[in-house]
């Protein structure tokens, strides 16, 4: 019997996904803080 492939035990796969979050975390943190300048800047 061959043991099945689990990706949540593949370091790489791990890492990939720890990689894919973080860069949408960040761009959801960067699209809020260009949201409040722009909204700071045209509601003047």
């Amino acid at each position: 019997m061959t043991p099945t492939h689990d990706p949540r035990l593949d370091p790489d796969a791990r890492r990939k996904a720890a990689r894919r979050t973080a860069l949408w975390v960040g761009g959801i943190a960067v699209a809020v803080y260009v949201a409040f300048i722009l909204s700071g800047v045209l509601g003047q």
